[in-house]
């Protein structure tokens, strides 16, 4: 059985994809897939995953996310046509550093789910992001705390790792919209009844290399938005 699923959610990547493929491909990892969870970008990203596997890389696949289009949905698509024992997300744009990808898929050892952050000990930025970036991010963690109970320091935090049993629970809950399945699968496991261990790892975020930011402030609102449906859910 593979053990390692690693999912890359990817929306016009293409300039990207490749470059961390390769990256992954060199950090030490074994035995494990890579899944692309293409969001159809007319850019040719999946074409050129596609590509890659076809040239003997047969770890390698992308699929398309024909559903519910948004970043969520690629990635719970991804998951369910993964084959790893641990279920790994990273954005595909090379600001989440593949040095960090062997440590935080460790901590799986000893727990359910492992969150990337870059708030806690070992954590921390390439680059010095700007106030306004910096207060967005912590207001994220402290809206997620206020409405939801989750007590992470990173809930925006794109890069995370959890077990297949855990994710295969409560993905008959999922409703996934917006852009943080990751803050949906933390709180559904969180209300399932069953202990759910977490843990924050320490990450270095880095800049984008190519293309543009998908953050906005209808992106914002989205977030805002999938709190209070989640904490009023149904489901919850």
């Amino acid at each position: 059985m593979i053990k390692y699923s690693i999912v890359i959610p990817t929306l016009n990547e293409k300039e990207n994809i490749l470059l961390l493929i390769d990256r992954i491909e060199k950090c030490g990892l074994s035995n494990y897939e890579i899944i692309v969870a293409d969001e159809n970008s007319p850019d040719g990203t999946a074409e050129a995953v596609n590509a890659y596997a076809a040239a003997g890389h047969d770890y390698v696949r992308a699929v398309l996310n024909d559903g519910i289009p948004g970043l969520s949905p690629s990635i719970v698509k991804g998951f369910k046509a993964a084959q790893g024992e641990f279920l790994c997300c990273m954005d595909g744009d090379l600001q989440h550093d593949t040095a960090d990808l062997i440590g935080l898929l460790n901590e799986l050892e000893s727990c359910d789910f492992a969150i990337g952050s870059r708030y806690v000990q070992g954590g921390g930025f390439r680059e010095k992001w700007n106030p306004f970036r910096v207060l967005i991010s912590r207001s994220a963690a402290a809206m997620a705390h206020l409405v939801l109970g989750i007590k992470v320091k990173d809930p925006m935090s794109g890069f995370f790792a959890l077990r297949r049993e855990a994710f295969e629970r409560i993905s008959p809950r999922l409703s996934p919209k917006g852009f943080k399945i990751m803050l949906e699968l933390l709180y559904l496991l969180s209300t399932d009844g069953k202990p759910c261990r977490v843990v924050e790892h320490g990450i270095t975020f880095g800049r984008r290399e190519h293309g543009k930011s998908k953050l906005s402030a209808k992106v914002m609102l989205d977030y805002l938005r999938m709190l209070f449906a989640l904490r009023f859910s149904k489901h919850a």
